[in-house]
């Protein structure tokens, strides 16, 4: 049995390597994100509270999918480890149906309507079989809490710049290739998307290795695995605060194309530059994405100033604050809403990477209480929990244009516009707010975490000794 060394760091090649796993993941699920609700209204057709339910109906699914590939990749054994086969094996899958989500049938309103859900359905279950391992592989890739924190720092650089790719490329893209059709400028850019993302996958497959592995003589025990889990309060903690972050920037980011369109006029000049609705559009995601990304590069430098816990309570409270003021602006305050989305999204940038290193910190604390290791389970409870908040923010905007009169490509009402206004301010700083607060009762401090670690590391020194002395 290999027992990996705690002091071990990992190489810069192998932290970039692993970076484009998050690059590649976040190709499509902050196209979604950020184009999913206005591209399945507005170009392929389909009424917004059908495709609310359509996106929460996913990840109801998911919750039954979810479990049983961590379960699945928990057991898993190969040559390369536990994890990052599937890197290999789902990454080629991976792009395929995603490019199929963005293809526009020419059919009846109802057939169009099942082969969106369907397509949508599918895609969440191949994103869970490559993701999950890739957030799995987080947790084993070294057994020490500082050098993860790192790694989750690479990991959301990666996610960060393939969100930058997204927010500036794809609407460009878009008109590019499609002018003044967006189902076919879609289909192209999207077919050139996911050729990218297999690639990236690809390249973590070949720069990463799986160090950590559970306990010598641990049992192939769903039902136990499930009961650990249940049992790890930290993990079921996380799932909340995540589900609410993410609910928080889903319904923000989904708004975005809305408000634009809809409630800013046509053509403004933005420091000097005469921007028309879609470069308006693509202008404000990549700002944003741009200030989350140098929030990112902040992350190890925040968590070693207040410690994981602190550092998301006090960047999640102050990107809220910064979130409900844009309720209040007028259509013509497009550069004061550019300067509050700057402020916003470089206080939340770290946060996703603090979650997920303190998700691989609970992984640590299960195997402590309870002898056993289930990275892949806790890991789909991780993913769980992002997209279940991915599908709360994308259902509840299609339900609130829904409730608001929202219909597609027309002038819109006063109720849809002040609508459309919440889901960019306030409804999304009442999510965070909340998220940040669960933080307060979290109990797995730095302090705690590094008696956690030391108690692992004894115990994995025993159990090397004694099978070193077994004849």
């Amino acid at each position: 049995m290999h027992i990996a060394d705690n002091d071990e760091k990992l190489s810069l090649k192998e932290k970039a390597g692993f970076a484009c796993g998050d690059f590649a993941s976040n190709l499509f699920f902050m196209a979604f994100t950020m184009y999913g609700l206005y591209f399945y209204t507005d170009v392929f057709g389909i009424s917004a509270a059908v495709v609310g339910s359509m996106f929460l109906l996913a990840r109801i699914w998911d919750a039954i999918n979810d479990p049983i590939m961590g379960l699945i990749a928990d057991r898993t054994r190969s040559k390369w480890g536990r994890f990052r086969p599937y890197l290999l094996w789902m990454a080629i899958p991976y792009g395929i149906v995603g490019f199929a989500c963005f293809l526009v049938p020419d059919w009846g309103v109802g057939a169009k309507t099942t082969y969106a859900a369907i397509t949508y359905i599918l895609f969440g279950m191949i994103y869970t079989a490559v993701n999950l391992p890739y957030s799995g592989l987080m947790a084993v890739i070294s057994p020490n809490s500082l050098e993860r924190t790192k790694i989750a720092g690479f990991r959301f650089i990666g996610a960060n710049s393939g969100a930058l790719f997204v927010a500036l490329c794809i609407p460009l893209l878009v008109q590019f290739f499609g002018a003044e059709n967006e189902q076919y400028g879609y289909k192209v850019t999207m077919g050139l998307v996911a050729c990218l993302a297999t690639i990236l996958f690809f390249v973590t497959f070949a720069t990463t290795r799986e160090r950590v592995e559970p306990p010598a003589g641990q049992s192939s025990s769903a039902l136990r695995d499930m009961s650990d889990l249940f049992r790890n309060k930290p993990c079921f903690l996380l799932f909340l605060v995540g589900l609410l972050f993410l609910g928080s920037l889903s319904v923000h980011l989904a708004s975005v194309p809305f408000y634009f369109k809809y409630y800013v006029s046509e053509s403004y000049e933005l420091f000097g530059w005469q921007l028309e609705t879609q470069e308006l559009i693509g202008a404000f995601f990549t700002w944003g994405t741009m200030c989350a990304l140098l929030g990112v590069l902040t992350t190890r430098h925040v968590v070693k100033l207040f410690g994981k816990v602190n550092a998301f309570l006090i960047l999640m409270t102050l990107s809220s604050m910064f979130w409900f003021p844009q309720y209040f602006l007028g259509p013509d305050d497009v550069s004061a809403l550019f300067i509050l989305e700057g402020f916003s999204a470089f206080f939340a940038g770290p946060t996703p990477a603090i979650v997920f290193a303190m998700y691989a910190d609970s992984v640590d604390y299960s195997e402590m209480k309870t002898g056993r290791r289930s990275t892949g389970l806790v890991m789909s409870f991780a993913s769980l929990g992002m997209k279940v908040g991915w599908a709360i923010g994308g259902a509840l905007g299609g339900w609130i244009l829904a409730g608001t009169g929202y219909i597609p490509n027309q002038e819109q009402t006063p109720e849809a516009i002040q609508g459309i206004r919440a889901m960019l301010g306030w409804i999304p700083a009442g999510m965070g707010l909340v998220s940040g607060a669960l933080m307060l009762v979290h109990p797995l401090t730095d302090k705690k975490m590094e008696e956690v670690s030391g108690s692992l590391a004894r115990t994995r020194r025993a159990a090397l000794a004694s099978a070193e002395q077994s004849p």
